[in-house]
């Protein structure tokens, strides 16, 4: 799994304003309906034209490259063709990223595993930490644009060091592209805008790593194997239903981990535990914690909270980070550490990390020496490769009563994983503790729009995934353009639990400008609407 931090994002704030606030929601309604986050229409094996399959552009003419017909059409790009397939996995992806490259092979296998049950959508995610990867995006795109998309996404992944101008003007030639055009097309930035906004919409999702699922909805983060792969394809083929054969393999024994040194949270004999994979320079990791102390509250004696140390590679201080922890614990401060250095992110280096310890009253000398005693490097890297071996590789990874989990997921998810492994058991399930009811919770403005005197207060309650929301929305819209001035609308968020894509689309619309940009230029398109009226 890739953390970078999310910098240089290029927005289409532009666009997003023009949208206003019920352009944004008609949007997403319409995406959420469709299935895929791609938006051309898919095209038949014999047309005529052809888009990179990550642009969101308009169709472009494909040109006949010299002397060549155009080729095929590769399997995947039937499988992203194939809009009536009841699964859509969308990747956000980066051409440089090596967890990309790792992960192709095993999303070729989940697909061809699920033939016809599939359609893939890409997004381009070139990272900022990645200088030369959005004009390989860019080259992607234009080769596609003369029919040569998947020959030039292969060429990439397979030269991930080798995509500055001149190797992708080559890579144009062994492909025999009009190379004149395809220049062009990267000179003037013409596909500048798709990569544009595919960063808008990875923002809004909260996206900021590669690669990045979403398997109807639901979000992985970081290299997939094939078998959590199948495992995520089965579950949204048969959602709620028994675990099929692909599935077992994302399924382990608790007593197969050794927990005996793990620091935990919780009661030793609960019911269900919760082991986390954690790196503690991951800002995942740390995103997610606060969600882990809740469960504990919410479910005081059925979970348990387990700690596995993974500290990523690219995380340079994020051994040291560990080792301090495991320090601390020897001194009975282990949460105590944990909770500081999550805060302190930015900051990992031992005289940060001496000082924390300084500052909860640890003995300095015991701590320096266990800091860097072969002890605690043997705990660590036994951690890892007992993650390794379970088939971890990003972070946060979680194991809930053996079942593998990715990605820092929100709490209702967990809160279903935790009933399941209760009905498992035989036990009674927790109730789900409707997070306006916490103190704590930050309450946001209304999504509105209209004046507050109107006559008419129209509450809309909206899932955005039903199938019924694209109806709702042109009647809602038809209402305010008809009475103008007459209506205030109060958007409310209701996801379905019957629909899994359905919390993260609301969560979508909130993160790209709900309520304060976009409500702002709705009231803004509403003045304008109203000053459009005869007097």
């Amino acid at each position: 799994m890739h953390t970078a931090p999310m910098t240089h994002v290029k927005s289409n704030a532009r666009r997003l304003k023009s949208a206003g606030f019920m352009g944004l929601l008609a949007c997403l309604i319409l995406f959420a309906a469709a299935g895929p986050l791609n938006g051309q229409k898919p095209k038949s094996p014999s047309s005529k034209t052809q888009t990179g399959p990550a642009s969101s552009a308009a169709p472009v003419r494909v040109a006949q490259p010299h002397g060549h017909a155009v080729a095929e059409n590769d399997w995947r790009q039937e499988v992203m063709n194939n809009s009536s397939a009841p699964v859509t996995i969308i990747e956000f992806f980066d051409y440089q990223c090596p967890f990309c490259l790792k992960t192709n092979q095993a999303v070729e296998e989940a697909i061809k595993n699920h033939p016809g049950k599939v359609r893939f959508v890409l997004k381009n995610l070139p990272l900022s930490i990645h200088p030369d990867s959005a004009l390989a995006h860019q080259a992607a795109l234009a080769a596609g644009e003369q029919g040569r998309f998947w020959e030039m996404y292969d060429l990439l992944f397979a030269n991930q060091d080798k995509v500055k101008l001149p190797d992708l003007l080559h890579y144009a030639q062994q492909l025999h592209l009009d190379v004149p055009q395809f220049k062009k097309a990267l000179e003037s930035g013409r596909f500048r805008h798709v990569i544009d906004d595919d960063w808008a919409m990875a923002r809004g999702l909260g996206i900021s790593s590669t690669p990045t699922f979403f398997i109807n909805g639901q979000s992985f983060i970081g290299q997939l194997s094939a078998n959590r792969l199948n495992a995520a394809i089965d579950e949204a083929l048969n959602p709620g239903g028994l675990a099929t054969a692909t599935a077992a393999a994302g399924t382990v024994s608790i007593g197969s981990l050794d927990l005996s040194r793990a620091p935990a949270r919780g009661q030793p004999q609960a019911p269900v535990t919760i082991v986390e994979f954690s790196d503690l320079q991951c800002p995942f990791c740390a995103r997610v914690t606060p969600t882990l102390r809740e469960l504990l509250k919410q479910n005081p004696d059925q979970v348990r909270w387990v700690f596995k140390n993974f500290p990523l590679d690219f995380h340079a201080d994020s051994p040291l980070a560990h080792a301090a922890a495991l320090a601390a614990e020897r001194q009975g401060k282990f949460w105590e550490m944990h909770d500081l250095i999550f805060a302190n992110q930015h900051n990992l280096k031992r005289d940060s990390l001496l000082a924390d310890a300084r500052s909860l009253n640890l003995d300095i000398v015991k701590f320096t020496a266990d800091l860097d005693s072969a002890d605690i490097k043997r705990q660590l890297e036994a951690d890892k490769k007992e993650g390794e071996g379970l088939g971890v590789n990003g972070t946060p990874a979680f194991f809930i009563n053996g079942t593998s989990f990715s990605g820092a997921m929100p709490i209702e998810q967990f809160q279903v994983a935790i009933n399941n492994a209760l009905v498992a058991l035989g036990k009674p399930t927790v109730p789900m503790i409707p997070a306006v009811q916490s103190a704590t919770v930050r309450k946001e403005p209304e999504i509105s729009f209209g004046s507050p005197d109107s006559p008419i207060t129209l509450a809309w309650f909206s899932d955005l995934q039903s199938g019924l929301s694209p109806k709702a929305t042109l009647l809602v819209r038809k209402l305010i353009d008809s009475h103008p001035g007459q209506i205030r609308l109060v958007f409310k968020n209701r996801p379905l639990e019957i629909h899994p894509g359905a919390m993260l689309l609301h969560e979508a619309a909130m993160a790209a400008g709900c309520p304060r940009q976009v409500l702002a230029d709705a009231r803004s398109h509403h003045r304008q609407s109203s000053e459009r009226q005869p007097q």
